[in-house]
């Protein structure tokens, strides 16, 4: 069995190893609660590009963006002009709160689902839809 790495573009390793050690150069500069909510994510036609996971944490970074130009020229010899702040917030896995149980379905929807079922390809789905159609 071949190693993961060399199913990998090695330009592709490299350019997340540039961006990783940007992200902790940056991080030096932040204050200690916004550190680990702020990565670098590009750099390209002179524009570096900050992203944070909540637009509570993207205000603070607009007034860094002059030390953090600084830093980037300083340690990495990137003369960027711009820094533009992108929000990504964090997938979080679903966790349904309890509550009172959903009502049964009626007739109609369980056809649906039966007819959706006979329809589609994909084995696990297709079994996945016969047994919402024939619970309660």
């Amino acid at each position: 069995m071949r190693a993961p790495r060399t199913y990998l573009d090695p330009t592709m390793l490299d350019q997340a190893r540039r961006l990783e050690a940007m992200t902790q150069s940056v991080r030096t500069l932040l204050p200690p609660g916004l550190r680990d909510h702020c990565w670098v994510g590009n750099i390209k036609d002179g524009v570096l590009v900050l992203v944070t996971d909540s637009g509570t944490w993207a205000h603070p970074l607009r007034y860094m963006q002059r030390e953090v130009l600084k830093q980037m020229k300083a340690h990495h010899g990137i003369s960027a002009r711009s820094i533009k702040i992108r929000v990504r917030p964090v997938m979080q896995a679903f966790t349904p709160r309890p509550g009172k149980p959903l009502p049964p379905l009626n007739e109609d929807a369980r056809e649906a689902l039966s007819r959706a079922a006979d329809s589609v390809e994909d084995p696990e789905l297709r079994e996945t839809l016969r047994r919402f159609a024939t619970q309660g």
